[in-house]
């Protein structure tokens, strides 16, 4: 998250970015961020760590 951060400054000419929301996808199928996030780990409670939230978005069919 660290770098999603710094790259969010930069697009802000080095002022105080307003970066609050990240999005990330979600599936049933793709189990894997979900299950890393329950232990702890992974892109979901590191964001939580450096006070981004988090949306979801899961397409509407699966391919």
């Amino acid at each position: 998250m660290g770098e999603l951060l710094a790259l969010a400054a930069e697009a802000a000419g080095g002022q105080h970015h307003h970066l609050v929301v990240v999005q990330m996808p979600v599936s049933l199928v793709m189990m894997t961020p979900i299950a890393r996030a329950l232990h702890g780990r992974g892109p979901l409670p590191a964001a939580a760590d450096v006070g981004l939230r988090v949306m979801a978005s899961a397409p509407a069919a699966p391919r």
